[in-house]
C-alpha cells in the first residue's frame, strides 16, 4: 500500500513496484501538489486518489528498473534452478541458453510480448528443430517467466498464448522379438572378459531401465533371496560440465523393485564371482563402490562404455545397430502386446504419469487394441 508524507504545501506518495532480479525491493516515488484554491477535503481525497493510481501504476512490480532477459535468467539459473532442479534438468537447459539469449537476451523482461515469443517459435523451427524441442526450449523461457511473475517482476507470462508446433508421429525403431532372442544368443558366445556387458544388456531388455539406471545399481539393491532388483539412483554425464556424477532416478516414481526371472537371476550371481576375480587381480588398485558395472579398477563404468561396447559388438556380428535407449522400447512394447494394463507398464518404466506411457507409446497400444478387437471379432464370427 501506498504511503503518503505530507512535506509543506506538497505530498510525498511512496509505494514498492516490487523486487529487482537480485531480489532487492524497488521504491518508486511521486510528488503532489494541489490546485491552489483546494479545500482540506478536497485535498485529502484527491491525494488518497493520486496515490491509488501511482500505486495501481506499478502494480506488481512493473518497474523501469527490470532488468534484459538474459540477466534475469542467468539470475534465475543460479539463485533457483541451481538449488531447486535436478542436475540433470538443469544440464538439458542450459544447452537451449544460446538460442533464448540471442532471440530474446537483449529484452527487458518487462517487455517481452506474445508476439516476440512466436518469432522466437519460428526461429527455432527454421533451424529444423524438432517440435519437442521447440516445445522444451518455450518451456524453458515460460519457467523463467513464472519465475519473474512470482518475484513481483511482471505481471503476465507472453508464453501461454503461444501456437506451438503439433506433435510429431514419432515410430521408435528397436528390436522385433526375432532379432531380440538373436541378440541375447550372440550375446552368450561372448568372451569372458565381456560378461558384465551380456549382464547390462539382458537386464536393459528384462527391465527397461535407462542406461542411468543399470550403471547406477549396486548390490545392495539386489535381493538375491526373493529375485528382486531395486532403482534407486542413476549415473549420468553432465554434457555442459563434463563430468559424471551419481543422483536420484528421473522422477520420484522412477525409483521402483523389479522382479526378474530366475534365468536372470543366475545370471546376476555370476556376475558377483566375476566381480571378485576382477577384484582380486586388480588388488590394491581396487576401489570399492559396490556398483554391478565396473571398470578394471572398480570405480562405475563410465556411461559412453554400453555404447562403445554394443557398436563394436554390432560390427562384430552383423546385428542391426539400434539406440540403447531402444531396449527400453523394446521392453515397454513387450508388455503392452502382451496385454499388460497402462498403469502396470508406466510403474514397470518408471513413468511419473500413466498419461506419459500412454503418449509415448500410443501407436503400440492402438496396435495392440487392434489386434484384441480382432481377437473378439474372430471368436464370435465363430
Amino acid at each position: 500500500m501506498a504511503t503518503i508524507t505530507k512535506r509543506g504545501d506538497t505530498f510525498r506518495i511512496r509505494t514498492s513496484c516490487g523486487y529487482d532480479v537480485n531480489g532487492k525491493q524497488v521504491m518508486r516515488s511521486m510528488t503532489y501538489k494541489p490546485q491552489p484554491g483546494m479545500s482540506d477535503k478536497q485535498i485529502e481525497k484527491e491525494v488518497n486518489r493520486q496515490a491509488v493510481l501511482f500505486e495501481e501504476q506499478h502494480k506488481q512490480g512493473q518497474t523501469l528498473t527490470a532488468a534484459k532477459f538474459e540477466a534475469f535468467a542467468r539470475a534465475w539459473f543460479n539463485d533457483y534452478a541451481e538449488i531447486k532442479l535436478k542436475k540433470l534438468t538443469i544440464c538439458s537447459y542450459h544447452r537451449m541458453e544460446t538460442r533464448m539469449y540471442e532471440a530474446l537476451g537483449h529484452i527487458r523482461v518487462d517487455r517481452i510480448t506474445p508476439l516476440d515469443i512466436q518469432r522466437y517459435i519460428r526461429s527455432l523451427i527454421n533451424e529444423g528443430l524438432a517440435s519437442n524441442s521447440v516445445k522444451n526450449h518455450v518451456r524453458l523461457v515460460s519457467v523463467i517467466l513464472n519465475y519473474a511473475i512470482k518475484k513481483r517482476v511482471i505481471q503476465y507470462n507472453p508464453c501461454v498464448t503461444a501456437d506451438l508446433p503439433k506433435n510429431e508421429e514419432t515410430e521408435h525403431d528397436f528390436y522385433s522379438m526375432d532379432e531380440a532372442r538373436q541378440f541375447l544368443g550372440l550375446l552368450s558366445k561372448e568372451k569372458d572378459s565381456n560378461f558384465q556387458y551380456e549382464v547390462f544388456f539382458t537386464l536393459a531388455i528384462y527391465t527397461g531401465c535407462r542406461r542411468g539406471e543399470l550403471l547406477g545399481l549396486e548390490w545392495k539393491d539386489v535381493d538375491f533371496d526373493n529375485s528382486v532388483v531395486s532403482i534407486n539412483r542413476a549415473y549420468y554425464y553432465d554434457s555442459w560440465e563434463k563430468v559424471e556424477y551419481t543422483d536420484t532416478p528421473k522422477s520420484a516414481t522412477s525409483k521402483r523393485s523389479l522382479k526378474l526371472p530366475d534365468h536372470v537371476m543366475k545370471m546376476l550371481t555370476d556376475l558377483y564371482g566375476w566381480q571378485d576375480k576382477r577384484r582380486d587381480v586388480a588388488g590394491g588398485s581396487w576401489i570399492e563402490t559396490d556398483r554391478l558395472f565396473t571398470n578394471w579398477d572398480g570405480q562405475n563404468l563410465t556411461t559412453t562404455a554400453p555404447e562403445y561396447f554394443f557398436r563394436r559388438f554390432c560390427d562384430r556380428t552383423g546385428m542391426r545397430k539400434v539406440k540403447i535407449h531402444s531396449f527400453r522400447h523394446f521392453n515397454a512394447s513387450v508388455l503392452i502386446n502382451s496385454g499388460v494394463d497402462v498403469v502396470s507398464v508406466q510403474n514397470a518404466l518408471g513413468h511419473s504419469q500413466a498419461s506419459t506411457t500412454l503418449n509415448f507409446y500410443s501407436h503400440v497400444f492402438t496396435n495392440a487394441q487392434t489386434r484384441v478387437m480382432e481377437a473378439v471379432s474372430n471368436a464370435i464370427n465363430l
